[in-house]
């Protein structure tokens, strides 16, 4: 009787094994075809990558929408992944979403596509509310498509916002982890084009992270809390076409900034007095200077993954325009989710100045914890001693 228990044991236990091999076997076919499936889709817009990897124009718009336009021929939804273009198929992750909630089962494919001519995949499957997401990258090695497996994981975030018309998924990181970021945000619903070049004109090139040009209130007549030496290092290059000179580290620096070269900057950004700008900087009128503080590590910042998008505009009859602007959080954090007005004034020349922010009440707190204030010098000498200049 033992014998036969044991027997009856050994062939369960080789059944188990063989099947456990066949269903491995089988998962890493399946991944295979997966990669091979991208790299025949690159396949399709190879010439439109080579001529535009030759002329440099792999990040332009343009390209990169042609590429969409291949890969949306296949079916799947395609975007790219800085949220400049309407998706393509954007019905195809309506649909999945549906599943989602129905708790039915269901699988897709999203494609972001990147804008050095590849493309991030995501095969979505789902069950039971759940969503399993397979992710693979596809780039190019010496001409030739490429594709590989990033990682598999349970989406820990699967959330279809109607409001902004955003998808957003999370990969859950463990606490203290420092590595790639585990979100992803990509805009399903369509936004009109004038909007689109508003915000990319406008607002983009400031953006969130290094200025607090669109964090606070202000405007022509009280300048609040504005940090014009933010303003300074964010527009030296539209003045001059360079970097700025002035080199930052670790310590916190002073410079002794020409008085013209100061006001040309910041007259590039927004229309003041230097009699006014000088109330709010440190200007040393014996030698006609503005004394330039850098950030340092105290007060440097932290990563922001805040992004801002115009949803509305109005022109006025005093040749302003009104932008209605909206933060985009990737991680999905809604102390992070405000609305902010900005002004504008046309310039006749072609170019324009900002006349004034301000943050509408939101009903949540809003942390802006990306951005520090600047210390000053009297700060910074009061908590690690005299500062290098």
């Amino acid at each position: 009787m033992k014998r036969r228990v044991c027997g009856l044991f050994l062939i369960v236990c080789i059944i188990f094994c063989a099947c456990g091999r066949e269903s491995s076997e089988e998962t890493a076919e399946s991944g295979s075809d997966t990669l091979r499936g991208s790299e025949q889709l690159a396949e399709g817009y190879s010439e439109v990558y080579r001529e535009a990897s030759e002329a440099g124009t792999l990040a332009q718009l343009d390209t990169i929408r042609e590429i969409m336009g291949s890969l949306g021929a296949s079916g799947y939804a395609v975007v790219d992944n800085e949220n400049q273009i309407d998706m393509i198929h954007p019905e195809v992750i309506r649909e999945f979403d549906d599943s989602v909630e129905s708790g039915q089962s269901a699988g897709t494919s999203l494609l972001l596509v990147t804008d050095d001519g590849g493309f991030v995949r995501y095969d979505l499957t789902a069950s039971e509310g759940a969503v399993q997401v397979e992710r693979s990258r596809l780039s190019w090695e010496d001409g030739e498509p490429y594709a590989e497996k990033v990682d598999s994981y349970e989406a820990h975030t699967w959330r279809l916002d109607e409001e902004s018309g955003y998808l957003y998924i999370e990969k859950e990181q463990p606490a203290g982890y420092d590595g790639s970021i585990g979100y992803t945000e990509v805009r399903v619903e369509p936004l009109d084009e004038e909007l689109r070049e508003l915000n990319r004109k406008y607002i983009l090139p400031v953006g969130y992270r290094h200025t607090n040009l669109f964090l606070t209130d202000w405007d022509e007549t009280d300048y609040g809390e504005l940090d014009f030496y933010d303003l300074f290092e964010v527009f030296y290059r539209s003045e001059y076409g360079a970097e700025i000179p002035y080199a930052s580290d670790f310590d916190k620096r002073t410079y002794e900034v020409p008085a013209g070269e100061f006001e040309a900057v910041i007259g590039q950004a927004i229309e003041i007095v230097p009699e006014t700008l000088r109330v709010y900087t440190g200007y040393d009128s014996a030698n006609s200077v503005y004394l330039y503080t850098t950030r340092c590590k105290e007060d440097w910042g932290y990563p922001c993954f805040v992004t801002p998008e115009v949803r509305g505009y109005e022109e006025l009859d005093d040749g302003t325009i009104r932008l209605q602007v909206s933060s985009v959080s990737q991680e999905d954090d809604p102390a992070h989710e405000f609305s902010h007005e900005v002004v504008i004034r046309l310039l006749s020349d072609g170019g324009y100045r900002y006349v004034s922010n301000h943050i509408f009440t939101a009903d949540h707190e809003t942390d802006f914890d990306w951005y520090s204030t600047r210390l000053t010098v009297q700060e910074w000498e009061e908590r690690y001693g005299a500062s290098d200049e």
